[in-house]
């Protein structure tokens, strides 16, 4: 019985891992079947990853916005492969499966059986969304991260067991990892922290409360250890926190003058319609979800839903800024949804009838799932689209002409250049962010009108450079729109 057991296993991750091979495959620019990822933020972390790895010290000669484990993995993924995102490739396929075995996990504790055939069909409605974007986001790597944690709160109440302290451990590492990474997304750990301190206070459970803080703040300790060796070693410590902490929540967060609380309120509905916009079915199924456990009478599990899905949401919108890939995060919920879905169609089936259409689920949900995700993914134009009809790939016929060519990024989020180059930036501003920093465009401006640079590329824009002559042009679809990219040579 336990081999059988044991089989059944195996066999079922399997299953998942051939869905989150075919799952990146088809819906990440990163993966084989595409010429090249030319998403700007991809382009950054693998810029300043491979910036690290050749000596530049981040945040003080290289400057990014994002946490440093995020440019840490991406020094392994340029170790990998210096010019691809082969790497990056790899840990998303990685990443992907991690989250649908969790995911998996979640569901059973709703569903008995194998729920392969749920997991499919969910893996197509998260990773072909809109706010998957093109792969390779903070968001992607940290769900799984998430997830986990989502998972041990939604057992412990749901088997009624108290969440143990190596548990509670393995989520402060999570926690650690996700502040270093984005810290926009501690929202649900701030949901997480507070449901499970009114749930042991109203059991009377004290002690219970300090073993479980005290075990996760040794895991974001455990996390920090990389971050502390490295800023230590560079006498860094002021840049992390003045990039990384002050600009992040200073510089970045939008709006004007007007009163916080109507500002904070505009936010939240912005990002209430980019969520419901750019990830329509994880919106769907979050609204499933509730209707779920309001249904089975689920308390317990309703309270720590509701406080995990107001307090991730609050987090990553209140800002002001509500990019597509925002509302990834989101997708951590999509299980519990699904669960949902499952359960209106037992309800709307006789027992024959849901036996049927089970085995049938059974075996068409891989199918069907991979036929749905090509159809849905926005990325796909890009899949048949030969490397030389590119900029990236037509302007470094050009700058590898060049002996030791140096390159400057002008104006626009990083291109990629870079990245097919393999060139590592000269200036701290190797790219301009979506950030209001007067130094960032005062230096790029200063490195053109010197000549620091052997080539200069511009998006969309043909600026006079005095010292440079433009020796090429390209225009080329971003997704919906078209742009044009200009390659300046210096004279």
């Amino acid at each position: 019985m336990k081999t059988n057991k044991k089989n059944e296993k195996l066999i079922e991750r399997g299953a998942i891992f051939l869905c989150a091979v075919l799952m990146i495959t088809i819906c990440s620019k990163s993966s084989p079947l595409y010429p090249f990822n030319d998403w700007d933020d991809p382009n950054c972390f693998f810029t300043v990853g491979k910036s690290m790895v050749n000596g530049k010290v981040l945040y003080h000669d290289i400057f990014e916005q994002k946490g440093p484990l995020l440019y840490m993995l991406h020094e392994l993924t340029y170790l990998i492969s210096g010019t691809t995102f082969l790497g990056v490739y790899v840990v998303e396929i990685i990443a992907c499966f991690a989250t649908l075995v969790l995911s998996a996990k979640i569901i059973r504790l709703f569903c008995e059986g194998s729920v392969v055939f749920a997991v499919y069909p969910l893996a197509t409605l998260i990773y072909s969304s809109l706010s998957f974007c093109s792969g390779d986001s903070a968001e992607e790597f940290c769900l799984p991260l998430i997830e986990y944690c989502f998972y041990v709160g939604m057992k412990a109440l749901k088997t009624d067991k108290k969440i143990t302290p190596l548990q509670a451990l393995f989520c402060g590492v999570t926690l650690g990892v996700v502040l270093w990474v984005k810290f926009t997304m501690l929202g649900f750990y701030i949901g997480f922290i507070l449901a499970f301190v009114v749930l042991y206070i109203r059991q009377k459970q004290i002690k219970e409360i300090f073993i479980s803080a005290l075990s996760m703040l040794v895991g974001v300790l455990i996390s920090t250890i990389p971050v502390i060796i490295y800023f230590a070693k560079y006498n860094a410590f002021n840049d992390l926190f003045e990039v990384y902490f002050y600009d992040n929540l200073f510089l970045y967060s939008t709006g004007s003058n007007t009163n916080p609380l109507f500002k904070a309120i505009i936010n939240l509905f912005m990002g209430l319609a980019a969520f419901a916009g750019y990830h329509t079915f994880g919106f769907l199924l979050l609204i499933f979800g509730f209707i779920m456990l309001i249904k089975h009478k689920e308390k317990k599990l309703l309270f720590l839903f509701s406080c995990l899905v107001v307090s991730t949401f609050f987090f990553t919108f209140v800002g002001g800024r509500a990019y597509a890939y925002y509302s990834f995060v989101m997708s951590v919920f999509s299980p519990v949804g699904l669960v949902g879905v499952i359960s209106f169609c037992k309800y709307k089936f006789k027992k024959h009838r849901e036996e049927k259409i089970a085995k049938t689920a059974h075996k068409l949900a891989g199918v069907l799932s991979v036929l749905a995700a090509i159809a849905l993914c926005r990325n796909t134009y890009l899949i048949f689209i030969p490397q030389d009809d590119m900029p990236q790939f037509r302007f470094n016929k050009i700058i590898s002409q060049t002996n030791q060519p140096t390159l400057l990024n002008y104006g626009f989020l990083d291109g990629g250049f870079y990245t097919v180059s393999g060139i590592v930036p000269n200036c701290k501003y190797f790219c301009q962010l979506n950030v209001e920093y007067n130094e960032m465009y005062h230096t790029q401006q200063e490195y053109a009108e010197q000549g620091k640079v052997d080539f200069i590329v511009t998006k969309n824009e043909k600026p006079d450079f005095e010292l440079y002559e433009c020796v090429d042009s390209c225009e080329f679809v971003y997704w919906y729109d078209t742009s044009t990219y200009y390659l300046f040579k210096l004279k």
